[in-house]
């Protein structure tokens, strides 16, 4: 069995709320309420299982001063139809505070009503291969800020930070202060008005070739003003050279990967080997790594671009990327070598440059 009843549509905004309760004769049924936005796609939603329904259906009847009578569902669907008539159920919070009002009014009903909905996310830069996004996590109840590096199908670095929902006000205010532009009227959409002002700082952001610099930015003005976070990521990878090699179907690569909380081992040198299945190889995969302390980066780069003539530019980072990056075009590491030797060539030029290295070896065989 499936009902589902339309309370309210504003074309204005875009919005549709509804009611779904759906049940089968094998699983307990559900009850759904949905606050859903049509442009840009969002919905929010509350959810509960169906006999749950009942006590619901008591508690907003004694808010309206009825008596229950008829059919939970239908008792339902009029109860919550007759608070957007009276005002008490109203969008003129904002995106999800429809859905945060019957949630509410769930958990002083005594149940334990779930959340959920579509997430909102937005690119609000784009340049280059960086872009920053936001996110509007409706179910987490958490806003997110992300720096992203690389292409969508291979991000060399993603770095967050993540906000409660309580921190929102606070953090817009911020935000419309740094971008000392007008402060839009408080009753606006919430959401709209911090994705307008992530919009607004954007450009101060500057983001460049060296990793975390934009989000480490934010994070400077959420720490001064005293706006609780937190910070997650650290890794930087960058695939050097991907080569499919069609006689054995392996695809080839080289990749470096730069990550100062893994300390000791915070320069990793890779090379990798992805044997595709084939007839009745299953596909298998195999990787050489060198890697050193994170700290040594600077003693590292000063002697590898000493080595390979590179002019100093960039984060030390890049730096590196690019002395490898001129190595591969020297020929002195490639596809061209045999097995081990790049990783082999990469620890021996470590140990050169006075930076301790060690050597692993990795591998997965697929079983299935």
């Amino acid at each position: 069995m499936s009902r589902k009843d339309i309370l309210y549509v504003d074309p204005s905004s875009n919005l549709i709320v509804s009611t779904k309760f759906s049940s089968s004769s094998e699983e307990q049924g559900t009850f759904v309420f949905e606050e859903e936005y049509r442009e840009p796609a969002n919905s929010y939603t509350v959810w509960l299982m169906s006999n749950a329904v009942p006590a619901l259906d008591e508690y907003l009847e004694g808010r309206l001063g009825w008596s229950p009578a008829g059919d939970p569902a239908e008792r339902l669907v009029h109860c919550l139809e007759e608070l957007i008539a009276r005002g008490e159920l109203s969008p003129a919070g904002g995106r999800s505070a429809l859905r945060e009002q019957v949630f509410t009014w769930c958990e002083e009903a005594g149940l334990s009503p779930k959340r959920g909905g579509v997430n909102r996310r937005e690119v609000v830069l784009a340049r280059g291969m960086v872009t920053i996004e936001v996110t509007v996590d409706s179910t987490s109840r958490k806003v997110i800020f992300q720096e992203v590096h690389g292409p969508l199908d291979q991000r060399a670095g993603l770095y967050q930070i993540q906000l409660g929902h309580s921190t929102v006000e606070a953090v817009t205010a911020l935000l419309e202060e740094r971008s000392a532009k007008p402060v839009p009227e408080p009753d606006g959409d919430w959401q709209e008005r911090l994705l307008k002002a992530f919009r607004a700082v954007a450009d101060l952001l500057a983001p460049g070739e060296r990793p975390m610099e934009a989000r480490d930015r934010v994070a400077g003005w959420l720490a001064a003003a005293g706006i609780p976070f937190q910070s997650y990521g650290s890794e930087w990878q960058t695939t050097l050279l991907k080569v499919h090699r069609r006689r054995n179907d392996c695809v080839f690569s080289l990749r470096v990967t730069l990550d100062p909380e893994r300390g000791d081992e915070g320069i990793r040198f890779t090379e990798f080997y992805d044997y595709l299945p084939l007839a009745d190889d299953p596909g298998r995969e195999y990787g050489y790594t060198v890697h050193a302390p994170y700290d040594a980066l600077p003693r590292l780069v000063d002697f590898l671009e000493e080595s390979t003539g590179s002019n100093p530019a960039g984060s030390l980072q890049t730096r590196l990327i690019d002395c490898f990056a001129a190595l591969i075009a020297e020929g002195e590491l490639g596809d061209g070598l045999p097995l081990r030797e790049n990783h082999l060539r990469v620890a021996g030029w470590f140990e050169a440059a006075g930076v301790p290295a060690d050597t692993e070896t990795w591998s997965w065989i697929n079983s299935e």
